[in-house]
């Protein structure tokens, strides 16, 4: 009976200390899906943009800018599973508005794009989940561009801004497997415009919508 004792205790005993080996260095296994605190991501995304209003000149309605394209980058950081924190990188292009014909009946056409760099961050519900909702905002600055073509005169000219500019949001996501994110988002944004491009069409501001798809991949 004693060398039976002796003999399932020398069996037990690598088990043991491999388990409070285990134990004492807090080894965790890494979540298959789902977020999770100082987990990190880099993200690719791209769609579509639509401008919220026209300006105007001379009593005339002033098409600036048409539904155009929008693309970018993002790197984020989990600072909690609920929550991240990162940089946005994102171009907006947008196509041309309806012609103008001026004072001096020159016709005129404007293409503008817009490129913006935020601090943005996201809140999400159930993000231990393979899919989840977030709230998403941003702040940081914009460089804005309109170009204005005189068709008549065959001569162009650019006007350019240089402001902040923030966006409001919301999307949808969910993991294709262990490393891989999909998903969609809305955004609306807005942006300051100075000097030029203030000067040229009187606003202080321009807005619009966007929605995007992306592709993330964890690390």
């Amino acid at each position: 009976m004693k060398k039976l004792l002796i003999l399932a205790v020398l069996c037990c005993a690598p088990a043991a200390f491999a388990a409070d080996k285990y134990a004492c260095c807090n080894v965790q296994e890494t979540p298959l899906h789902g977020l999770y605190t100082n987990l990190s991501r880099v993200e690719f995304f791209g769609g579509v943009a639509f401008p919220e209003k026209n300006w105007s000149e001379n009593n005339t309605t002033l098409e600036i800018a048409d539904t155009g394209f929008s693309g970018g980058i993002a790197f984020v950081r989990n600072v909690l599973p609920w929550l991240t924190l990162g940089l946005d990188g994102n171009y907006t292009g947008f196509t041309k508005g309806q012609d103008l014909i001026d004072s001096s009946s020159n016709t005129l056409d404007f293409r503008s794009g817009i490129g913006t760099g935020l601090v943005a961050g996201r809140v999400y519900l159930f993000p231990k989940s393979m899919t989840r909702l977030y709230a998403t905002a941003g702040i940081g600055g914009a460089y804005a561009y309109v170009k204005e073509h005189n068709k008549t005169a065959d001569t162009s000219k650019i006007y350019d801004s240089l402001d902040i500019a923030w966006m409001l949001g919301a999307g949808l996501e969910f993991d294709l497997d262990e490393s891989v994110v999909f998903g969609a988002e809305g955004r609306y944004n807005w942006v300051g415009l100075r000097s030029d491009v203030k000067s040229r069409f009187g606003h202080d501001d321009f807005t619009y919508w966007s929605v995007l798809l992306k592709l993330g991949v964890k690390f």
